[in-house]
């Protein structure tokens, strides 16, 4: 077998026809030096150098395997060179996704201020999206990690996820419903049309299903269900009076907009999801940082004025 170190001694040794110049380069004795090449001789089955009292030449061997040896190590540092380079950007960067909707965003900077605590080279890349288009990108390895509710978990194998918080559930109303009266509840809302988002790449037949489960889990009857095709305009539907929408208190609609809102009961999972196969030691680290930050304490609950 090739050893590294005699491939080393015979580039130089060629180089400087000098077993002296060589010794010296290469930090051994002449003695280790001779070894090492005639047991590189010995293993490519060819005498590589002509030794005599007054000079070393190569063999016409020597020659050949010295143009192969030559281009192989040229090709290593050109290699080793490109991969350095990319495992400097990909260790030192993290492609995150949340949604555009998600008032997290102090959150993520504290998460991230302890990471760079120990890669201080870290450079952080933010994207907001739509929900499907989250999704969309995290599959396709554009994004290194999302952040979004269990609800809308990306199918498939190999993904990884863990927990950032439990954030209240509410059921936000328009201000124009007759039943959002001084000290009503959500009960009076139970039998109200109920409004769902629909999940990136979902049949509606799955958006229903979807739907029916956290009626039930409520305790809802619905009049009717209403599908609509994003979160949006989920909220705009609500806003519009169509209907009722539960939601949560990280959303900035619901934070900032008219609809009144009032507490389910229930909680929703925000969840960080990546893939198990990426190489970015950062990546899991910012999801344990991440959690570490959140707590459902540190989040307050809007209630309707009476």
């Amino acid at each position: 077998m090739i050893n590294e170190v005699a491939v080393r001694c015979f580039l130089t040794l060629a180089k400087t026809l000098s077993f002296t110049q060589t010794a010296k380069l290469t930090f051994m004795t002449q003695q280790s030096v001779s070894k090492y090449i005639a047991k590189f001789e010995e293993d490519v089955g060819f005498k590589l150098f002509i030794r005599t009292h007054h000079y070393v030449m190569l063999t016409k061997a020597g020659e050949y395997f010295y143009e192969l040896f030559a281009k192989l190590d040229e090709d290593f540092i050109k290699v080793t060179e490109k991969t350095k380079q990319y495992y400097t950007t990909v260790f030192n960067s993290i492609r995150i996704g949340y949604l555009e909707w998600l008032e997290i965003s102090s959150e993520i900077n504290i998460a991230l201020k302890n990471l760079k605590q120990e890669n201080p080279e870290l450079r952080f890349i933010p994207e907001m999206h739509p929900q499907y288009k989250l999704i969309e990108l995290f599959m396709l390895r554009k994004l290194d990690l999302i952040i979004t509710y269990a609800e809308f978990a990306p199918k498939g194998t190999g993904i990884k996820k863990t927990k950032v918080l439990e954030t209240p559930l509410v059921l936000l109303v328009s201000p124009d419903n007759p039943k959002a009266v001084a000290g009503a509840t959500v009960d009076d809302f139970k039998t109200e049309p109920f409004i769902k988002a629909a999940a990136s790449h979902e049949t509606n037949s799955d958006s229903r299903a979807r739907a029916r489960r956290q009626c039930s889990e409520l305790g809802f009857t619905p009049s009717e269900i209403i599908i609509s095709p994003n979160i949006e305009s989920a909220y705009m539907a609500t806003e519009f009076g169509q209907g009722v929408f539960v939601s949560t208190m990280l959303s900035r609609m619901s934070l900032h907009s008219e609809l009144i809102s009032y507490t389910v009961g229930k909680t929703e999972e925000l969840q960080c999801f990546w893939h198990e196969d990426q190489e970015n030691p950062s990546i899991a680290a910012f999801a344990e940082y991440l959690e570490q930050t959140h707590s459902v304490q540190t989040h307050s609950v809007q209630t309707p004025a009476n």
